[in-house]
Order: structure tokens, then sequence, then C-alpha cells
């Protein structure tokens, strides 16, 4: 019995994310979602609290896991001790692997969450770049101006690694085209600002 209670709510989570993933939170129809995953609306109720439940079960897990990437990300000791070049590929290499954990749950806060209380998760990404590239590129002081081309640049460049995961390729592939990402952005940056 507890199976089939397992096999109902995944197929329902499954059902969800495909059509989060197309139409958004908002675009999202829970009687699609239920019709996809062939129970009655009912009972896709008693598993969840309509679509923000549903949605809290894909996507909060991802979510709640952030700060220990970020904090991973920013660990004081690691980062004093390496360079941007050093820190780039740390940071695209635990991004690709936090995806590989989450997978199309984190393309769901990116990409499908306007309006939800989920809306800051690529922001709070971008953020903590920022304010690491800012601490590399600027080590004495991070003003006004710093900060804003330490967000530019790191806007541009989480867009970017976004851009790579939403292309579905294998974890290989994801590599070398954030490697080629990073040296894009990041390769002898010291000497160019």
């Amino acid at each position: 019995m507890q199976y089939k209670k397992e096999a109902v709510y995944d197929k329902i989570l499954a059902a969800a994310r495909a059509e989060y993933l197309q139409r958004g939170f908002h675009g999202g129809n829970i009687s699609t979602i239920a019709e996809n995953a062939g129970v009655p609306v009912g009972n896709l109720y008693r598993y969840f609290d309509g679509k923000n439940g549903v949605l809290d079960a894909i996507v909060k897990p991802a979510y709640e896991a952030v700060p220990k990437l970020l904090s991973e990300l920013q660990g004081v000791q690691v980062l004093d001790s390496l360079t941007l070049q050093q820190i780039m590929p740390l940071l695209g290499g635990k991004l690709l692997d936090f995806f590989e954990q989450f997978g199309q749950d984190i393309l769901i806060l990116v990409d499908c969450c306007e309006g939800t209380r989920y809306a800051d998760f690529s922001q709070e990404i971008v953020q903590r770049v920022a304010e690491i590239v800012c601490a590399k590129l600027y080590p004495s002081s991070c003003g006004k101006s710093e900060i804003v081309f330490s967000n530019i640049i790191a806007k541009a460049f989480c867009g970017s690694l976004f851009d790579i995961l939403r292309q579905g390729a294998d974890r290989e592939e994801m590599l070398r085209m954030t490697e080629r990402l990073l040296k894009f952005y990041f390769f002898e940056v010291d000497k160019r600002k």
C-alpha cells in the first residue's frame, strides 16, 4: 500500500515538473497536472495543497540547499588561498554538481517561479558570485563602481551558465562548455582590470 502512495506522489511531481517547465508556475494548471499524472484532481489534493504545495515539494529541497552551496563557495579559508581563475572552476563545478543533484528543479527555480516566494533564487546566486568576483578583483576596496561592475560580470556569467544547463547535455559536455565559459570570463582577468 505504501509503495502505491509513493508511486502516485512521484507521478504527480513528474507531471508538475513537465507542466511548470512548459508553462511556468502561473501558467501551470492543476487539472492538467492531475490528468497527466493519471490521477483524479481530488486525489492530487490528498497529497498536496494545490499548485503551491506541488511547487514546494519540487523546488524547496533545492532552494534550501542553496545556503549550503553558497557557504561552500564562500569558505573563507579556501577562497583566501585561491586566485579568481582557481575559484571560478570550483564555482562552475559546484553549480554543475548542484544541478546534477537537483536536475530540472533548478531550471524551475530559475525560469518558472516568477511571482512566487522562490522568485529571487537566481539573484541570490548572482549576488554571491558578484561578492566573490569583487573580493578577488578588488581585494583592497570594493567601492560602488567595483560592486556594480562585479554584479554585471556575475549576472552575465550566471546567465550563461544557466544557458549551458538548459541545453540538457551530459555532464562531460556541460563541463567542457563551462570550462570554455570560465576561460572567456575569467582567464587572467586580474591582468585585464
